[in-house]
């Protein structure tokens, strides 16, 4: 549009003034040439991510190893009946709360009751006959004594009585086991529980659990729910910091809001494979008196590994490894010669001055990863949340753990602190201390005890020092290399660069044969 006001122009003036016209047209020219230049060089000014800044303050520090687990009975009874027959009784259904002695079945007593009046019998006639081979053995006695019977007579009647004293006691033990067996048709509850599965009805023929093959029918499961368990897979880099007696706090989907507080009672030692990730079964007891936790309900379990208390803590957001912090100052606009020589003094000089001179030849340094522990490459670890400085994978556990929602924000943003740490272990960092004047200092800090927010400090900072948040920087630096990286590949994947003509046709090389044969 521009042009065609400047052609217009230019023909309205007169054929004599055509030098002026000539300058005219040249003017404009210049002139629009250095709209077009300003305009490109104003898009060439690169925009700085905002950088927030927050204050060192003391905080507690609560390192935790979370997995999720299901809530199960400590002790799961099942009732069997040592009679069979038919069911007359049953009063209890799923859900009853039970004491030692109440009734659970009661079974037909019909025939159990016949066969202890036929050995009740049996027994009158057993202690009657016994009498009889007494009184028999006495006047043998007598009759002997006198020379009337002969000896064999005498050990005759003395057999009699004996075989009829083992009569009466053989009788007796009929009764008693008939009597046991009447007995056994009811059915009581052994210990205080609660029925949480029923498999009997009124009017079913159950079989005795000592007579039949196959253990007899459960007429019905139990368990005290008044202390229940709860197992829980840990993954197996943090079960080397879980011991029994351990605070541990559990959250059922059921309750979201309350949190149950229990203990580890034990640690499985038989690892469990899922999903080829190694987890070990951690049993937490928990106390149910007023009955919430309910076998099968799913939960999630923290366990209390090491905690800091009032320690002055810095945001993981606000922390970077030795390369990572030398591409975070070039981003702040600090010279790398400045840089290496601000934390030489904390750290390994020649590290930070490797690292100074690689971001200073433009080599791809990843901000989010741990690049000098071989981390992810350049972009990959910050946009994808790589390794974070502790060494372990951010983004939370492994199938079969809980998800780590801290993990996967601090690999994102560039953390280093998103791996927890126990034991009283230590590692150095770089930091970016804001002066009075406003301008980012690096410092070297020595971090001690970290969780998903914020790392202790054990030295290098001090409270109320005010430091540079870096997430957004981190997410500017990852954005800026990932598109850096898909400028050398050739552009956006997905999109085909089309051969312009005189060009060589892809694969041809750039010697390729020029059209026509010639």
């Amino acid at each position: 549009m521009t042009t065609t006001l400047i052609t217009t122009f230019l023909r309205a003036c007169d054929g004599p003034v055509l030098q002026e016209r000539r300058y005219v047209k040249g003017s404009f020219a210049l002139a629009l040439g250095a709209v077009f230049v300003l305009g490109a060089c104003k898009k060439e000014v690169k925009e700085t991510a905002p950088v927030d800044r927050v204050t060192v303050e003391r905080r507690d520090i609560i390192v935790d190893a979370q997995a999720t687990g299901t809530v199960e009975p400590i002790e799961v009874v099942e009732v069997k009946s040592q009679a069979s027959g038919l069911v007359l009784k049953m009063p209890v259904e799923t859900g009853t709360n039970v004491q030692p002695g109440d009734l659970i079945v009661q079974i037909d007593t019909r025939d159990l009751k016949n066969q202890l009046d036929q050995a009740q019998a049996d027994l009158r006639s057993s202690e009657a006959s016994l009498d009889v081979a007494k009184s028999q053995r006495d006047r043998s006695d007598e009759l002997y004594k006198t020379r009337i019977i002969t000896a064999q007579e005498n050990e005759q009647a003395n057999l009699s009585y004996t075989q009829a004293q083992a009569n009466v006691i053989r009788v007796r033990t009929s009764v008693n086991i008939a009597q046991q067996r009447l007995d056994e048709a009811r059915v009581t509850a052994p210990v205080a529980g609660t029925v949480i599965s029923k498999t009997v009805s009124l009017g079913q023929v159950i079989q005795s659990a000592t007579s039949v093959m196959g253990g007899g029918s459960t007429i019905v499961t139990m368990a005290d729910l008044s202390r229940v368990q709860m197992r829980a897979f840990m993954n197996e880099t943090d079960i080397g910091k879980i011991s029994s007696g351990q605070e541990a706090r559990v959250v059922v989907d059921a309750f979201p809001d309350r949190v149950f507080r229990g203990s580890v009672e034990k640690v499985e030692p038989q690892a469990v494979i899922q999903q080829s990730v190694t987890m070990f079964p951690v049993i937490i007891s928990l106390p149910n008196n007023e009955r919430l936790l309910l076998p099968g309900m799913n939960g999630e379990v923290s366990v209390n590994v090491e905690s800091k208390l009032n320690v002055i803590a810095v945001p993981n957001d606000a922390v970077r490894t030795m390369r990572d912090a030398a591409a975070t100052a070039t981003m702040l606009g600090i010279d790398s010669a400045v840089f290496a020589a601000a934390i030489s003094g904390g750290g390994s000089r020649g590290e930070a001055t490797a690292a100074a001179a690689d971001t200073a030849r433009g080599r791809s340094v990843a901000v989010g990863g741990d690049s000098a522990r071989g981390g992810a490459p350049a972009g990959q670890g910050a946009a994808t949340g790589g390794a974070p400085a502790g060494g372990r994978p951010a983004g939370g556990r492994p199938a079969g753990g809980r998800p780590s929602a801290g993990g996967a924000r601090s690999g994102a943003m560039g953390g280093m602190g998103a791996a927890r740490r126990g034991g009283g272990s230590s590692r150095q960092g770089v930091v970016f201390v804001v002066s009075d004047s406003g301008v980012y200092e690096p410092r070297m800090v020595r971090l001690g005890v970290a969780d998903y927010d914020f790392s202790e400090v054990i030295s290098g900072l001090k409270e109320g020092e005010m430091v540079a948040s870096l997430a957004m920087v981190a997410l500017q630096a990852a954005r800026e290399q990932r598109n850096a990286r898909f400028g050398q590949m050739g552009g956006v994947p997905g999109l085909t660069r089309q051969p312009t003509a005189g060009s060589a046709t892809p694969g041809g090389g750039g010697g390729g044969r020029p059209r026509g044969g010639q």
